[in-house]
């Protein structure tokens, strides 16, 4: 993961790769007739979104999953991405986790903070500025799911690669 790391600095220093191929300069006519038609035609034209397939950014991307939990059930986790309505770049994020049948019963936290896109030759990463430390998701290809990878000791003492999945979801507005 520490490669995963250094490549995702590496990466942020530069440039954030979303493409932006937005209109800019259309000159739209005065009557109402042909306003409705550009309209239209505008509404069709959009920026291409980062798994490249040439629909706009959402503003608002949201996952869903649960994940493992030592003193309770599990733990469902909601987390919404937003993104610039104009240029598609990330904005912000909100990470909610609610553990379910904990001691004394469920609560929720909320994590929240900035976020960025990188690339490590095929794969796509979104790093997060978390709480006590930064952690890292990779999305799939269709950008349905976001995954990380967890190491956890087993009572052997070795240890053994767990993967955790958040899916795609409709966004709560």
């Amino acid at each position: 993961m520490s490669n995963i790391n250094q490549t995702l600095r590496r990466v942020a220093t530069r440039s954030l790769l979303v493409s932006d191929s937005a209109v800019h300069g259309r000159t739209i006519a005065a009557s109402s007739l042909l306003l409705g038609v550009a309209l239209a035609a505008l509404g069709g034209c959009a920026s291409t979104d980062e798994q490249g397939g040439g629909q706009r950014s959402e503003p608002v991307t949201r996952y869903v999953g649960t994940l493992p939990c030592d003193d309770c059930r599990e733990i469902r986790a909601d987390l919404t991405l937003h993104r610039d309505p104009d240029d598609g770049h990330p904005m912000n994020y909100v990470l909610q986790q609610t553990h379910v049948d904990a001691i004394g019963g469920d609560f929720t936290s909320t994590l929240w903070g900035s976020w960025e896109q990188a690339v490590s030759g095929e794969q796509r990463f979104y790093r997060f500025d978390g709480k006590l430390q930064p952690f890292i998701l990779r999305l799939d290809d269709d950008g349905q799911r976001l995954s990380w990878v967890d190491t956890v000791q087993d009572s052997n003492g070795g240890s053994d690669i767990k993967t955790y999945e958040l899916k795609r979801a409709e966004p709560l507005y």
